[in-house]
C-alpha cells in the first residue's frame, strides 16, 4: 500500500511542472533574465534575427557523436562478467548477511518465543504424520487384499497398478490436507516464520509425491514382495536397479526441493540477490555430486568373462564421462548466468530420456502380464500409438517450456509480422508436420506389421480366410514401401512449403526428372508395373513355389521391382518382374502327382491294381500323412504297352508342396509288395547269340554260346 501511494506522488510529481500557470508580472527576475529581454527588445538584435533567420522546415545539424561499440555477443560476455563479479563481491558478505537474517527471524519469533515456535512444530507434525499413520493402519488389511489381486491379464495389471497408485494419492492427500488444515488453524505463527514453513510444508509435499509415484513406477523390492514388484513394475528393469534409481531420484527431489525452499526463504529475510543465489548454487554442486556418483555408480560392468567386463568397463566409463561432463556443463552455464542455454541443453536432455524411458514403459505395459525383455513388440498397434503420440507431447512440451524459459510470448509471436516469427513459426510448424507424419506411418506400419504376421501364422490352413491373409501378407510389403516413400514425400515438400520455400519448382523439377527417368530406365519402369500386375492377379505369393523359364523355387519376398526365389538346393534367385513371363504355380490350392510303373506281360495286372489300392488307403489312414493327403494313391490304369513291359499309370492329390513326401512312401511300399506278391518290374532284355527271350537274371547264370557275347541288365524304370 505504501509503495502504491508512493508511486501516485511520483506520477503527480511529475505531472505537476507541465500544469503550473505562469508565473506573475510583478514577479522580480534575475538580472540575466532582464539582460537578454532587454536585448531582443533592441530594434539592431530583431533585424539581424530577421536576416539570419533559418528557413521553414530546417533541421539543425547536430554535432555527431560516437557510441560506443556494442555487440549481442559482447553483451553477453559483459553481463556474463558482471554476473561472476556481483557473485565474488556478494561472497565475502555472506556471513553478516546470515547474521542479519537470524536477527530478523530472531525479532520476528518475539512474539510466540522459541518454545512457542516449538510447540507449533511439534502440533504440526504431529498432526501430519499422525494422520498418515491412522491411514496407513485404516488401510493395512485394504493393501493386503490389493496384493492379492491377480495379474494374469493385462486388464488385471491395469486395474492392479491403478489400485496401488491410488492408494499412493491417498496418503499423499491425508498428509497434504491435515498439514496444511492445522497450518491454517494455528493463527499463532510469526509473519516471516509462517512464510517459511509453508514453503517447506510445500517442498515435503512435493516430495512425498515423487516417492510415490516413483514407487508406482520402479515399484522396489522393498515396498511389496519380490515377485509381486516385478510383476508390477511399469519401467523395465531388475529388482536392484529399480530400488536404486529409486532412492537415487528420490535423494534428487529432496535436494532440489530444499533448494527452492531454503532460496525463498533467504528473499523473504532480506537476503541480497547474489547471496541467495549462492546459496542456490551451493545446492546445485550437491545435485551434481548426486549426478555424477549415480552415473559412476549405475553403469558399472556386469559381463560373464573377462574379455566382455573389459569392453563393458570401457563403454560404461566412456557414457559416464560423457554424461558427467553434461552435469557439470548444465552447472556452469546455470553459474554464469547463461540461463538460455542452460535451459536448452537441460530440456533437450531431459527430453531424450523422456522419450527412451516412455517408450520402454509404455511396451512393458502392453506386453504385461508375460512381459519380459523378449516380449516387447513394437508392431503393436496400440504400442505405435501410446510412444508416438507421447513422443509428440514430449515434445511440443519441450517447446513450450524453453519459450517459457526464454521470455518469448508465442502469441504475441503469432501475430506479429516479421522475419524472425515468420521464420520461428515455419520451423514450427514444419516440426508439427514431420511429427504428425512420423506417427501416420509408425501406426500404418504397426498395423501391416501385425498382418503379416497374423497371415504366418494361418500357413497351410486351406480355408479361404486364410487364403485371403496370404494373399494379403504378399501385397501388404509392396504396400508398406509405397506408404512409406509417398508419405516421406509429402511430409518433405509440407515442411519446405512451411519454411518458406517455393515449391513450385521443386514438384516441376521432379516432374522433369520423373520424365527423364522414365525414359533412361524403362526397364526399371517395366518391372515394376509388371510387378503390380503380378500382384493383382495374384500370380504367386509368400512361400509359393513356381517356375518361370530357367528359374524356380520358393517365393521369400517382394521388392518395387523384383521377387526373391530360394531354390531347394539353397541359391536364392533375384528375378526382376519384366523377365518373368508365364509363372507355372506349383503351390495352389493342391498338388496332383502321377508318375508311371512298368510291370512284365506276365504279372497279373488285377493283383498289381489291389495292391496299389490298399497302398493308397494305408497312406490315407497313416497319422502322419493324413493332413497332408487329399485324394489317395490309386492305379488310373494301363497307359502303355511298352517294349519291355506294361505301364501302369498312378495319381495322388495333395496339398500344394507335398506331393514328393507320398510318392517316395509309396514307392518303397509298392516295391516291397510287389516283391512279396511275384510281381515283377519291367526292365529292357538285350539279347545275344543263343539267349533268345532270355531274362536277364537268367541270362547270367546260362551257358554262353559263344564267350564272347554278355548279357547286361538294366534296373527297372519309374517313369
Amino acid at each position: 500500500m505504501r509503495a502504491a501511494v508512493f508511486a501516485t506522488l511520483m506520477l503527480l510529481g511529475g505531472a505537476l511542472p507541465c500544469q503550473a500557470e505562469p508565473a506573475p508580472v510583478s514577479e522580480q527576475l534575475p538580472p540575466h533574465v532582464d539582460q537578454f529581454l532587454s536585448l531582443l527588445a533592441n530594434p539592431d538584435v530583431q533585424k539581424w534575427l530577421e536576416t539570419h533567420r533559418a528557413p521553414a522546415g530546417s533541421v539543425p545539424v547536430q554535432p555527431a557523436q560516437s557510441e560506443p561499440f556494442s555487440h549481442p555477443l559482447a553483451d553477453r560476455v559483459s553481463a556474463v562478467r558482471s554476473h561472476i563479479y556481483g557473485l565474488a563481491k556478494a561472497l565475502p558478505t555472506l556471513p553478516n548477511q546470515f547474521r542479519a537474517a537470524g536477527s530478523i527471524l530472531a525479532a520476528d519469533i518475539e512474539s510466540v518465543g522459541f518454545a512457542g515456535l516449538f510447540g507449533l512444530f511439534v502440533v504440526l507434525g504431529v498432526a501430519a504424520f499422525g494422520a498418515l499413520w491412522l491411514y496407513d493402519r485404516g488401510t493395512k488389511q485394504f493393501v493386503s487384499l490389493a496384493a492379492q489381486l491377480p495379474i494374469t491379464t493385462r486388464r488385471e495389471y491395469l486395474i492392479a497398478l491403478l489400485v496401488r497408485f491410488g492408494h499412493e494419492l491417498g496418503r499423499i492427500a491425508i498428509l497434504a490436507a491435515a498439514s496444511i488444515a492445522v497450518f491454517l488453524a494455528l493463527e499463532y505463527w510469526p509473519p516471516l516464520v509462517e512464510k517459511i514453513v509453508l514453503a517447506y510444508l510445500l517442498a515435503l509435499i512435493l516430495v512425498f509425491f515423487a516417492q510415490a509415484v516413483l514407487r508406482v513406477l520402479l515399484s522396489p523390492p522393498d515396498t511389496v514382495s519380490a515377485d509381486r514388484a516385478d510383476a508390477l513394475r511399469v519401467v523395465p528393469l531388475d529388482g536392484s536397479t529399480s530400488a536404486f534409481w529409486t532412492r537415487r531420484l528420490t535423494a534428487v527431489v529432496i535436494i532440489v526441493a530444499l533448494g527452492h525452499a531454503t532460496a525463498l526463504s533467504l528473499y523473504l529475510m532480506s537476503f541480497s540477490v547474489e547471496a541467495h543465489e549462492i546459496v542456490s548454487y551451493l545446492f546445485g554442486l550437491a545435485l551434481l555430486a548426486v549426478g555424477i556418483n549415480t552415473v559412476r555408480r549405475a553403469l558399472r560392468p556386469t559381463a560373464a568373462n573377462e574379455q566382455q567386463r573389459n569392453e563393458a568397463w570401457i563403454s560404461g566409463k566412456t557414457y559416464s564421462g560423457f554424461l558427467s561432463a553434461y552435469f557439470v556443463a548444465l552447472w556452469f552455464l546455470w553459474a554464469v548466468g547463461a540461463t538460455n542455454l542452460f535451459w536448452l541443453a537441460a530440456i533437450v536432455g531431459g527430453l531424450l530420456w523422456s522419450i527412451s524411458i516412455t517408450e520402454r514403459s509404455v511396451l512393458n505395459v502392453l506386453s504385461k502380464p508375460s512381459g519380459s525383455a523378449g516380449a516387447l513388440d513394437a508392431s503393436i498397434p496400440g504400442a505405435a500409438l501410446l510412444t508416438r503420440g507421447i513422443r509428440f507431447i514430449l515434445i511440443i512440451s519441450a517447446l513450450l517450456l524453453i519459450a517459457w524459459a526464454w521470455g518469448i510470448d508465442l502469441v504475441a509471436l503469432s501475430a506479429a509480422d516479421t522475419p524472425a516469427t515468420r521464420a520461428a513459426h515455419g520451423i514450427i510448424t514444419a516440426l508439427m508436420i514431420l511429427l504428425v507424419a512420423d506417427f501416420i506411418w509408425m501406426l500404418a506400419r504397426s498395423l501391416i506389421d501385425r498382418q503379416i504376421a497374423k497371415a504366418a501364422s494361418l500357413t497351410g490352413d486351406p480355408s479361404a480366410a486364410a487364403q485371403h491373409e496370404e494373399r494379403l501378407s504378399t501385397l501388404l510389403p509392396v504396400l508398406r514401401n509405397v506408404l512409406f516413400a509417398t508419405l516421406a514425400a509429402v511430409a518433405i515438400l509440407m515442411a519446405l512449403s512451411e519454411l518458406g520455400i517455393n515449391i513450385g519448382p521443386l514438384i516441376a523439377g521432379a516432374g522433369v526428372a520423373g520424365v527423364a527417368i522414365g525414359f533412361g530406365a524403362q526397364t526399371l519402369v517395366k518391372d515394376i508395373i509388371s510387378g503390380m500386375f503380378y500382384l493383382l492377379d495374384d500370380a504367386f505369393r509368400v512361400g509359393e513355389y513356381i517356375e518361370s523359364g530357367s528359374y524356380k523355387g520358393t517365393v521369400e519376398s517382394f521388392s518395387l521391382r523384383s521377387v526373391r526365389l530360394r531354390h531347394s538346393r539353397g541359391p536364392i534367385f533375384t528375378v526382376p518382374f519384366g523377365v518373368l513371363g508365364a509363372v507355372q504355380n506349383l503351390s495352389r490350392d493342391y498338388s496332383i502327382d502321377k508318375f508311371n510303373l512298368t510291370i512284365t506281360y506276365d504279372s497279373d495286372l488285377e493283383k498289381a491294381r489291389k495292391l496299389i489300392k490298399a497302398i493308397g488307403l494305408e497312406l490315407a489312414d497313416d497319422p502322419e500323412l493324413q493332413p497332408i493327403t487329399m485324394e489317395p494313391l490309386k492305379m488310373q490304369g494301363v497307359e502303355n504297352f511298352g517294349d519291355y513291359g506294361v505301364e501302369l499309370q498312378l495319381s495322388l492329390k495333395t496339398k500344394p508342396g507335398q506331393q514328393s513326401v507320398v510318392r517316395r512312401r509309396a514307392l518303397v511300399m509298392i516295391k516291397k509288395a510287389f516283391d512279396e506278391n511275384g510281381i515283377k518290374f519291367g526292365s529292357p532284355m538285350m539279347q545275344s547269340a543263343g539267349f533268345t527271350g532270355i531274362q536277364p537274371e537268367t541270362a547270367a547264370s546260362a551257358t554262353p554260346v559263344e564267350p564272347a557275347a554278355s548279357t547286361v541288365a538294366v534296373k527297372p524304370a519309374a517313369a
